[in-house]
């Protein structure tokens, strides 16, 4: 790692430049937050569990990096790297409430720490509570900005955290990948964005979204005694183990993923719900196209459009290629979606229109195994049992995840003042059903479903 007194300022990536934008748009970057929450049983080194958080900030650089979202010059802003700093950690003793178990309480610590905030201005990005059961039982909870750490970032950290607390009890040096620094990818971001192979990138999406538009649905009126009070609804859906095998064998088949298929049903739903048939999915996308920074800690993720044109697909076999097609083909044409926004104006108005909402859909998937995270007798990360829907700032979120099982669950977040729960459950229930057709029934025509 080079000396921190020689680093230059860095511009601002092409997300980060989006969230400073949100934020003079008046966000709250401080709630833009990620948060990890380990059970750790067996002996724990607490001084080697300080020690190795403070080698994360000293690794990776965007744990200590502030934004400068006034603009320069150029008009973008721009990161400035900061020497490493001691993390913010504490202990406490957990004592569970009554009735409740160490599950119940390891639970709560979770759903406590989405409500913190971190003011983007404070380095490090990280701050720390080591929870104790007893000596043997701890939680360890983990909270950091978002604009340091994506899905991604989060698994790498988890990664590092364990091999550096190894390192420290063993009195060695933890053996990791060299980790590049996140303000080079924003430099090489930039310089991608002119020259010729841009050029044809942004040709690529005029005439892949000319014509199209995103999937907006329009929101429906939803009175006070339907809605309940709730900050935000939910509706959770599961897919098993045995439904989600079919789902990979029938991806096998035709040299897809089980994230094709969940896109062909996604874009399957949308035209139920819009009667268009091809509305564009709007996904998350890590944005690693550079595998040299694939061990960076940093907010590299974006949003990209999936548009798949169900027009000429008779069988379901045909919307699960064409679903193929249009991810891999967006995957060999990265553009940040600020450019994308910026050139595709008409495609993303549905957006901008108050009657319509704005969805996200996301499946999430570890690059980092738990064999990755052990550094004491056994480290779980800690889940919630049940799913707590977050104020997601007026976003609907369609969110998926693999199971332990080998199964999928899922959860749709929505504005409850803007969609009714049973219109939730019902494009819920919907979309389980265009998995199950795709995984089992391939050949069979798609509009006999409709």
């Amino acid at each position: 790692m080079r000396d921190v007194e020689e680093i230059a300022r860095y511009p601002l990536s092409a997300q980060l430049a989006m969230c400073c934008a949100n934020e003079r748009d008046g966000f709250d970057m401080s709630k833009f937050i990620a948060v990890m929450a380990l059970r750790i049983r067996g002996p724990l080194d607490s001084s080697a569990l300080r020690g190795a958080l403070d080698d994360l900030v000293s690794r990776h650089e965007s744990l200590r990096t502030v934004l400068a979202c006034d603009c320069d010059d150029d008009g973008e802003g721009y990161q400035s790297v900061l020497p490493p700093a001691p993390v913010p950690f504490t202990e406490q003793v957990l004592v569970p409430g009554p009735g409740e178990s160490r599950e119940d309480a390891a639970e709560e610590l979770l759903v406590k720490l989405h409500a913190e905030t971190m003011p983007r201005t404070e380095t490090p990005l990280l701050r720390a509570v080591l929870y104790r059961f007893d000596d043997q039982d701890a939680v360890l909870t983990v909270l950091s900005s978002h604009l340091a750490v994506d899905a991604w970032s989060a698994g790498i950290l988890r990664r590092d955290l364990a091999a550096c607390y190894r390192a420290r009890v063993r009195g060695e040096t933890p053996e990791l990948p060299p980790a590049r620094s996140y303000g080079e990818y924003a430099a090489q971001q930039r310089e991608g964005l002119a020259g010729e192979r841009a050029r044809s990138v942004r040709d690529f999406w005029k005439a892949e979204l000319a014509g199209g538009q995103v999937f907006a649905p329009t929101a429906e009126e939803v009175g006070s005694a339907d809605r309940g009070g709730a900050v935000y609804g939910n509706a959770v859906f599961d897919l098993g183990e045995r439904e989600m095998g079919a789902v990979r064998a029938v991806a096998r088949s035709v040299r897809s993923t089980p994230w094709h298929v969940l896109v062909a049903a996604g874009v399957l739903l949308a035209a139920r719900v819009t009667g268009v048939p091809d509305a564009a999915l709007m996904t998350n996308t890590a944005a690693r196209d550079d595998r040299s920074f694939y061990d960076t800690v940093g907010f590299f993720a974006d949003v990209l459009p999936l548009r798949v044109d169900l027009s000429g697909c008779v069988t379901y076999r045909d919307v699960l290629l064409s679903a193929r097609r249009a991810c891999l083909e967006a995957s060999r044409h990265p553009l940040p979606h600020r450019e994308l926004e910026r050139d595709n104006p008409a495609f993303m108005r549905p957006r901008a229109q108050p009657e319509n909402m704005m969805f996200l859909f996301n499946y999430a998937r570890s690059v980092v195994g738990d064999d990755d995270i052990q550094f004491a007798g056994r480290v779980e990360q800690v889940s919630m049992r049940r799913e707590m829907p977050l104020d997601r700032g007026g976003f609907c979120v369609w969110a998926m995840w693999d199971t332990p099982s080998g199964g999928l669950r899922g959860c749709f977040e929505y504005a409850p003042e803007r969609l009714r729960s049973g219109t939730a459950e019902r494009w819920t229930a919907d979309f389980a059903a265009l998995v199950s057709h795709l995984a089992t029934h391939p050949d069979r025509p798609w509009r006999d479903d409709t």
